[in-house]
């Protein structure tokens, strides 16, 4: 896809998302979720792939024939993942009106673009809305095992780390702080190594923005493996 493209696809996801809502900021909440959920996508990619190839190394037998394709498709069941779990957020907190059954198919065109169409990924977002929170993070583990075999080895806190960064991500474009420091409070309950990076003290960052030190808003292998 081509800037323009990309630009293009944005600015529709925002009339549309204005229309919706009767609103006039839709600009600054699809900017929002487009960085935090961009930063998080990023993250787990190199969370599961780069570090585990760093930190633990790699089978020969699961070297893929096409890198390219391989993160390309990684990336892409990222999305589906993240999607599905910001619109479970939106749902619960009430953020758009009529129960925001427009928001789910709505972000998979942001986020997705074209590749929203394609049949099997259609498939595998309406099978995770359709699932329980902790269904949800089991069937994304397995499929991301599928497509990027190295993530078995990935520590597992990070699958119960990630539906809360994506919940993050999503309360603090719709301006929820008081909902993403309560989901951080249940992330250091998980990993309470959070607490005690120097540098941003596991404090909520806004969307976009990444700690040097821990890697926050998704951890550094080192942070992950940490023990209190």
């Amino acid at each position: 896809m081509t800037g323009a493209e990309s630009v293009e696809r944005h600015a529709r996801a925002v009339k549309e998302f204005n229309r919706h809502e009767h609103r006039s900021d839709g600009a600054v909440v699809a900017g929002s979720l487009a960085s935090g959920l961009d930063r998080l996508r990023e993250s787990l990619y190199l969370r599961a792939h780069r570090d585990v190839e760093r930190m633990v190394g790699v089978d020969s037998m699961w070297m893929p024939i096409s890198e390219v394709r391989t993160e390309q498709r990684t990336k892409i069941e990222i999305d589906l993942y993240q999607i599905a779990e910001s619109a479970a957020t939106v749902r619960d907190g009430g953020y758009v009106a009529a129960r925001g059954e427009w928001y789910l198919p709505w972000l998979s065109r942001l986020r997705l673009g074209d590749a929203q169409a394609d049949v099997g990924n259609a498939a595998r977002l309406a099978d995770y809305a359709a699932k329980t929170p902790h269904d949800r993070r089991l069937a994304f583990s397995d499929v991301l095992g599928e497509v990027l075999p190295e993530s078995r080895r990935a520590p597992l806190v990070v699958f119960r780390l990630m539906p809360l960064c994506v919940e993050i991500a999503t309360a603090l474009a719709f301006g929820d702080h008081a909902r993403a420091r309560d989901a951080r409070k249940r992330q250091t309950a998980d990993l309470p190594a959070i607490r005690y990076c120097n540098q941003c003290r596991g404090d909520v960052l806004e969307n976009g923005e990444q700690c040097r030190g821990c890697g926050n808003p998704l951890w550094k292998f080192d942070w992950l493996t940490a023990t209190d």
